[in-house]
């Protein structure tokens, strides 16, 4: 027998071919063509120019169709195609589209199987649509990132807001770009039942430390959250430490506000982390031999931009966090040779995979790059690294690489732009 025709392994080769050789092979035999069918129509790119240019096509195959991306211009028969054809989609992004009160109503009645919706810079897209969302019985997955002339102050509601976290039953959340300032939540507080709420994104909505609390308070599950571009302080930091114990990963990038006390509450608390960014931020020593002491699971930590951490705070933790894998420490310009040097050795050096250090405190001419490259060889399964041209391009680094080839060196592009410059000032 021939194994190309049984048809569970034909099913598994052609699912690891891209969309054109999935259409080359779909000629091959009727056979190869229903397998490759499926396949291609599983995840569909939909607009309204393909859908007049082939209607036949996406008619007859609609009922295949379980992944959708549409976008531009949908209206009445485009819209009324995914509603009322589609009927097996279980996963719809619709993006810079435009949307009506009735084309919203069309929309959410007739993607019931729907479990994971992204509504992405569409204008007529505001906190209304929370109504008509809880039409869809299996969603729970939504992400809302707002156009620009949707995210005023009157557009996205108290009650919008409360109807959406409370009879949608979302396990991962994602709103960009509204202003939530005046929403408080009150509702969410008075809600008998705690939310299903795994994973939180609230991004530029500069949602005030009451409404935070509200919410974080009721999701005993939370695992991820995300705030970012909220202008954060320390008052919204003090607010996830009191309520953010069941934490698992944690993104406050450029939370510059916030000082070395909030920091600390948040570590303390927050003691199951596995993955944390507080890149850009103004972190000092103190708050990393809080992170050091409290925070033993962390897997993922970015650092990047964080200038004011000195070597000895640094090492404190490198000799703690034994569960390590990802480390980027890019632009902290305070630590010097010795913090990656082999006089010292990491806690995490049998488990870390990636090392970012560009544009730390490494100077090509005065520093001896033997300790360095002893720390680097202790690092067994490190894969990826990433230095400034300067470092990366030393011949030491480079006789360490075709010792271990299957360490994969990045030249960070921003820090050949500043050599680029400088060189080009010191010519002029």
């Amino acid at each position: 027998m021939n194994p190309l025709t049984i048809p569970e392994l034909l099913n598994s080769i052609c699912y690891q071919l891209d969309r054109p050789s999935l259409v080359v092979a779909s000629q091959v035999c009727k056979q190869w063509s229903e397998t490759c069918t499926v396949l291609l129509w599983e995840s569909c790119p939909f607009s309204a120019d393909r859908y007049n240019a082939y209607p036949t096509a996406f008619d007859d195959h609609a009922h295949l169709v379980r992944i959708m991306d549409a976008k531009m211009r949908l209206i009445g028969r485009e819209m009324r195609f995914i509603a009322h054809q589609c009927t097996n989609m279980t996963e719809l992004a619709i993006r810079h589209c435009q949307f009506t009160s009735a084309s919203l109503d069309v929309l959410c009645g007739g993607i019931p199987r729907v479990g994971h919706l992204t509504l992405e810079l569409c204008r007529g897209v505001n906190s209304t649509i929370a109504a008509r969302l809880v039409r869809i019985p299996r969603l729970t997955h939504l992400e809302i990132i707002v156009h620009t002339q949707e995210r005023g102050n009157g557009d996205w509601r108290e009650e919008h807001m409360v109807t959406l976290l409370t009879r949608c039953q979302l396990e991962y959340l994602k709103i960009l770009g509204p202003d939530l300032s005046h929403v408080h939540l009150a509702g969410v507080a008075r809600y008998e039942n705690p939310l299903p709420l795994v994973s939180l994104h609230l991004i530029g909505t500069y949602i005030p430390d009451d409404a935070l609390g509200r919410l974080l308070t009721k999701c005993p599950r939370l695992s991820t959250f995300v705030l970012l571009n909220n202008a954060n302080k320390n008052s919204t930091l003090q607010t996830i430490a009191q309520h953010g114990s069941s934490l698992r990963m944690l993104e406050l990038r450029n939370s510059k506000s916030v000082t070395t006390p909030a920091f600390d509450a948040v570590f303390k608390t927050c003691h199951l982390l596995t993955s944390l960014d507080i890149s850009g931020t103004l972190i000092h020593d103190a708050a990393i031999s809080t992170l050091a002491r409290h925070c033993p699971w962390i897997q993922s930590l970015d650092l990047t931009g964080c200038s004011r951490i000195t070597s000895t705070s640094f090492l404190e933790m490198m000799v703690t966090l034994e569960e390590l894998k990802e480390l980027r420490v890019g632009g902290c310009t305070r630590l010097s040779i010795a913090s990656f040097s082999g006089a010292m050795a990491w806690a995490c050096r049998s488990r870390l995979e990636v090392l970012d250090m560009p544009s730390v405190g490494i100077k090509v001419e005065n520093d001896s790059f033997a300790g360095l490259i002893q720390h680097l060889e202790s690092l067994t399964r490190l894969r990826h690294l990433t230095m400034d041209e300067p470092v990366g391009g030393h011949k030491a680094v480079q006789e360490l690489l075709l010792r271990r080839p299957y360490v994969t060196l990045s030249i960070n592009a921003a820090a050949l732009r500043v050599l680029w410059e400088s060189e080009k000032q010191a010519a002029v």
